[in-house]
């Protein structure tokens, strides 16, 4: 038998050692919280977020941030609260071709079905896989940040910021468990600008509200869906007549109390108008996030000053501490929680 010419024998074994791996080597299997399987690389290094999920990479992986995702914008009074690479970042929109420059390796959704039905095949058409985590519910976030921390091989951040999570929404608990039924305050969440659009006592979108101990007054007989904005007119807000208003927009506050057509609300009248804190991200609402934990630790302290055992600035710094591992001045607790 011929053996081959040594030359064409030297020249396949260095094909064999330059040639990359096959995707075997290179890329796994997961399940994500869908439970679809998908395939991503071992190594994640570049990561596309969308609205819902920049706040969890912010806090898991900075430095696999790859943009801002549309409608975020560079917030320079977050800066001091965020890491320093996040005021680099390019924003960008939700085109397809935008998306594909990133060379992003994998981009974090939701298991909404309007997002497995409409997004994840345009991210499969540019060959990017959608790996998807709860994001909508406050109880759900310590499984995703204990997901998140499997994915990205950071199991020891994840389950840090999974337990601090629990422990802060469990001393909460313990504190509303305390709040006698007659003293339940009703509260109206002004989510727009003019602050006549809310969210109805059914939807995710208000559960600072329960876990504050409070009621939401706007109860909905026929909710359009659990997370979609409801516009109301002033009289039935009126009728309504909630003993608090708190607005997400920090300017709305003020429209309010100077409109002489909110005075006939006791709220207003008694000045019980409250501005959700949104620094870095908000503690409320929108993009729903785990800030919504010590949103519900201030939402309570307000409401019921005289029943918070906790030390609301105590809570915010150990909270600020965990998640973006700053140490919070005293500065900072003014801008952060120290207005109405």
């Amino acid at each position: 038998m011929r053996r081959p010419a040594r030359p064409l024998f030297f020249l396949l074994l260095l094909a064999a050692i330059l040639v990359p791996p096959g995707p075997s080597a290179t890329a796994r299997e997961i399940t994500d919280m869908a439970g679809r399987t998908v395939t991503v690389p071992d190594q994640i290094h570049r990561i596309h977020v969308l609205s819902h999920s920049l706040s969890l990479v912010t806090v898991m992986a900075p430095e696999t941030l790859v943009a801002l995702p549309f409608p975020f914008k560079h917030n320079p009074a977050a800066d001091r609260f965020l890491p320093a690479r996040f005021a680099t970042l390019p924003q960008i929109d939700n085109g397809l071709e935008a998306v594909k420059a990133l060379e992003a390796d994998i981009v974090l959704g939701w298991p909404t079905p309007a997002f497995i039905r409409d997004r994840v095949p345009q991210f499969d058409r540019i060959g990017l896989p959608s790996v998807l985590v709860d994001v909508d519910r406050l109880h759900s976030y310590p499984a995703t940040f204990r997901f998140l921390g499997q994915l990205l091989g950071r199991t020891e951040r994840g389950e840090a910021l999974a337990s601090g999570l629990e422990e802060s929404m469990a001393r909460l608990e313990r504190i509303v468990a305390t709040i006698p039924s007659d003293r339940r305050v009703r509260v109206y969440y002004a989510e727009s600008i003019d602050g006549l659009t809310t969210q109805c006592d059914s939807s995710d979108r208000s559960d600072v509200i329960r876990r504050a101990g409070a009621v939401n007054a706007m109860v909905c007989v026929n909710p359009p869906t659990a997370a979609d904005n409801t516009p109301i007119a002033l009289e039935t807000l009126i009728a309504a007549d909630p003993d608090v208003i708190v607005t997400r927009f920090a300017e709305t506050r003020p429209r309010i109390l100077a409109d002489p057509r909110w005075q006939t609300l006791r709220a207003v009248r008694e000045g019980r108008v409250l501005a959700v804190p949104a620094l870095p991200f908000n503690w409320f609402d929108r993009p729903p996030s785990f800030m919504r934990a010590i949103g519900a630790h201030w939402l309570t302290a307000k409401l019921y000053p005289d029943l918070y055992s906790q030390d609301l600035a105590a809570e915010t710094r150990a909270f600020f501490r965990l998640f973006f591992g700053i140490a919070l001045t005293e500065a900072d607790l003014a801008t952060l929680i120290g207005a109405p």
